[in-house]
């Protein structure tokens, strides 16, 4: 075997080497879905619970990263103060109490059927800003979709006082995150600009209320709509086709605005 022989087999097991570890690195493409939505938001828990059940369904789990975007639904409210939700919704929206109960329990009932215990009665509403900064700071480490969870259970479930940073604590700890890590976040004011830009994002692209999911930057989502609204519009777009669901803005709260 001559030299030239030699050369061209190195130069071509080069190449083949190089090919097989560019595609060790490429990616796999998965569908993109970013949900505008705020914790103290029921039809925001029901919605990931929608959307959590259609990718089961569609057995899509590994083909779809979902990417939690912040928005506030009352972000004047006072930091480190917390108010009876129910009482809160009633004077914020101007409607009467029983309305506001009679709303809250057929909120509860639906909840059951996404394995939501709704305890309305024991809900104490807050400002959100501090739980959007941590789970913004979540999502590098993959845990922003178990704190998102964890902190809407503590809120609408157990009735836990999210305006107190111990109880936040609890939390962090419980989702398996670093504890000192989240108090440094906590005690500063990191990521308060991610949170800012995600709400001034929805703005531009129109969301008035919330849940609402954005899939692949061009079909959307507005409200805990029907079951099979979810699966339609994820079906689609992992088949890369366009959907030919319309959506209404069924099953969304507005700021300012009673949940409808």
């Amino acid at each position: 075997m001559n030299a030239k022989i030699v050369l061209i087999m190195v130069l071509l097991n080069l190449s083949l080497f190089a090919q097989g570890n560019s595609k060790k690195e490429m990616k796999e493409e998965k569908v993109k879905i970013e949900i505008w939505s705020d914790v103290v938001c029921p039809f925001c828990f029901i919605g990931k619970k929608k959307m959590e059940q259609a990718i089961a369904k569609l057995d899509a789990e590994d083909k779809v990263e979902l990417i939690w975007r912040s928005f506030q639904l009352d972000p004047d409210l006072p930091k480190n103060v917390s108010l009876p939700s129910i009482q809160y919704l009633s004077e914020s929206k101007g409607y009467p109490l029983d309305q506001i109960k009679a709303m809250c329990n057929q909120l509860s009932v639906q909840g059951k059927n996404y394995a939501i215990d709704f305890q309305f009665e024991k809900a104490l509403t807050f400002n959100t800003l501090n739980v959007h900064r941590l789970i913004q700071w979540a999502q590098p480490f993959g845990l922003s979709n178990e704190l998102k969870e964890a902190f809407m259970i503590a809120y609408f479930s157990e009735g836990l006082d999210l305006s107190k940073a111990v109880n936040i604590y609890t939390i962090i700890e419980k989702v398996g995150l670093n504890l000192n890590d989240a108090k440094d976040v906590l005690q500063s004011d990191a990521y308060a600009k991610t949170v800012a830009e995600d709400i001034q994002r929805s703005k531009k692209i129109g969301v008035q209320g919330v849940p609402f999911f954005l899939i692949n930057e061009k079909e959307t989502i507005s409200g805990a709509q029907e079951d099979q609204i979810f699966e339609n519009m994820i079906a689609a777009a992992l088949e890369n086709l366009k959907p030919a669901t319309f959506t209404t803005n069924e099953g969304i709260c507005s700021p300012n605005k009673a949940c409808k």
